[in-house]
């Protein structure tokens, strides 16, 4: 099927005038989509960006009717030209999946842990009618096929894929249907930049092949330019300019949007910082020599060698005031090393030492004494907060455990300053909530709070701005560039990001496959890599210039 011209084509989905109101005990309605128009034609790509909680999310929801019993919606959602969401569910319901379709934010959460992959895709097309026995099995097949899996990927359970296979396969249930439209809500947060870089390249081949209109909803403006067309700034519930993406990057009328392009890193436009004030001979504060970590498995059959180490000879160091990134694809042993400095993992070898003591074997005590000095920010929120929690709970419970802050008084004032630190003020307006009653980006900052909250000397960010729009993530970054400064905090990141890694570390160091290949001060790095699985990583960094940016 050939994708008419976008241009020429009249829109396959339209939403007009789109109103959405949650209701809340005693709060009233709280108005979050505001009187928006949007549309898509075959073949189209159009990318929804603006910060987290400005209604992204809840406007694609809505037009496929997944909103909560809470919510009310006015307007129209037109599929070629018909209202669909006049009649409710029931009007709805038929269109969903099998006209349009959505790709669900975290590709884990979309997937039923105890099935295969290939049992949820054909549950898709049972549902609908489409196709069972050998049929649905050829059909799920040729579903992996037009992603890119491999043979066998349908007899595998969700845990057994990385996390780009998994984004792949949920594109493929998406398509399972034959849509006509695809809703794909951040289908590229958190994955490594190669990875990123394959899966818009599969989105826009897509899109060609197939005539799908596609709505990319995104805080990532460098995916925008990769990969749409057009796009729609929304802020406040509300779509405050839209055009092509070379018109809002070369001349945006508001001065919002001109903000987001601004705080969207460009490696080409990355000026040489001061040098760092503190001086190298400092003693580190985290020391790691030859690094190597096992991962327990399974039984092995005689005869069968042992698998490779996840991490291998692993030696690096962090001083005071120094920001070091991590980068690497998914699977490299980022996270392990992580892991293994924070004493997570059994099966250590090497040396690793924190402000001068030595913590590999260490338990009881001096464990605690050790997480104490050092903290970690986990990649993700959704497993890291616990969902019992509020929010002043979550956050008071490291000061407790370390017997921080004599009393409660003194213990929520701290809690107040982390929060304000990562950008939720006032602070009453979360201190008492959970974690299902904030955005996706709030809880991240949440999770951040929690980890600056004892004020560590050494700090370890895994991923820490992956699900942040850009504004916030650019001020994360340089509350954390702040934090290293004022107060000689050492700080080891983990980023897929390398051009959040060129402007805010001071220095770079690049794992592939479990080892250390490349590393040096961070811009050195980026403009001169030795290595050409650097120049890899650098290539597939996306640019918020569409002229640079573009899938080809």
């Amino acid at each position: 099927m050939n994708a008419p011209t976008a241009a020429a084509a009249t829109p396959v989905l339209e939403l007009r005038s789109l109103n959405v109101w949650f209701s809340a005990e005693g709060t009233g309605d709280a108005h979050t989509v505001r009187d928006l128009k949007l549309s898509v034609a075959p073949g189209e790509r159009v990318g929804l960006v603006g910060e987290s909680g400005c209604g992204k999310t809840t406007t694609i929801l809505a037009a496929l009717g997944l909103l909560p019993a809470n919510a009310s919606v006015g307007g129209e959602v037109l599929l070629d030209g018909v209202n669909i969401i006049s009649g409710g569910d029931a009007s709805i319901a038929p269109h969903r999946w099998t006209d349009i379709a959505m790709v669900f934010q975290g590709a884990m959460s979309a997937f039923n842990p105890v099935k295969t992959i290939g049992w949820q895709i054909r549950e898709a097309l049972a549902v609908h009618r489409i196709a069972s026995g050998p049929a649905a099995a050829a059909r799920v097949r040729e579903l992996l096929d037009l992603v890119g899996l491999p043979e066998g990927t349908e007899d595998r359970f969700p845990h057994e894929l990385s996390g780009g296979m998994k984004q792949r396969a949920v594109i493929a249930m998406a398509l399972s249907c034959e849509p006509k439209v695809l809703l794909a809500d951040e289908p590229t947060t958190a994955l490594d930049v190669v990875v990123q870089d394959q899966i818009l390249r599969l989105l826009v081949d897509l899109s060609e092949r197939l005539g799908l209109g596609l709505i990319l909803v995104t805080h990532d403006l460098g995916a925008v330019a990769r990969s749409c067309t057009r796009a729609a700034v929304m802020l406040g519930g509300e779509i405050i300019e839209q055009g092509t993406v070379e018109q809002l990057y070369s001349a945006p009328r508001e001065d919002y949007t001109r903000q987001l392009f601004a705080a969207t890193p460009n490696i080409a436009d990355l000026v040489p910082r001061p040098a760092r004030t503190e001086p190298d001979e400092a003693a580190p504060l985290l020391r790691v020599r030859e690094l190597t970590v096992r991962h327990a498995g399974g039984r092995r059959r005689r005869g069968e060698p042992a698998p490779a180490p996840a991490v291998s000879g692993v030696s690096f160091e962090v001083r005071p005031g120094e920001l070091v990134a991590l980068v690497g694809q998914s699977g490299c042993g980022k996270t392990t090393t992580l892991q293994a400095i924070m004493g997570m993992l059994p099966e250590v070898r090497g040396s690793i030492a924190v402000d001068g003591e030595e913590t590999v074997g260490v338990s009881g005590r001096a464990r605690r004494a050790l997480r104490r000095n050092a903290q970690m920010i986990y990649q993700d929120p959704y497993e890291s907060l616990d969902v019992r929690f509020r929010i002043r709970d979550t956050l008071e419970e490291p000061l407790l455990i370390h017997r921080v802050g004599a009393t409660k008084a003194e213990r929520l004032e701290r809690c107040r300053r982390a929060l304000e630190e990562v950008g939720l003020t006032p602070t009453e307006r979360y201190l008492d909530r959970f974690p299902h009653e904030l955005s996706g980006g709030q809880r991240q900052r949440v999770a951040i709070a929690t980890g600056l909250v004892l004020r560590p000397a050494l700090l370890l960010a895994d991923e820490p701005v992956s699900m942040l729009d850009v504004s916030v993530r650019a001020g994360v970054l340089a509350l954390l560039s702040e934090l290293k400064t004022e107060h000689r905090m050492g700080i080891l990141m983990i980023t897929h990001d390398l051009s959040t890694a060129a402007e805010y570390a001071d220095r770079i160091i690049v794992m592939r496959e479990g080892r250390i290949v490349e590393q040096g001060p961070a811009l050195d790095l980026v403009r001169n890599p030795r290595e050409e699985y650097t120049r890899l990583l650098l290539d597939s960094v996306p640019s918020p210039d569409p002229a640079v940016s573009r899938v080809a």
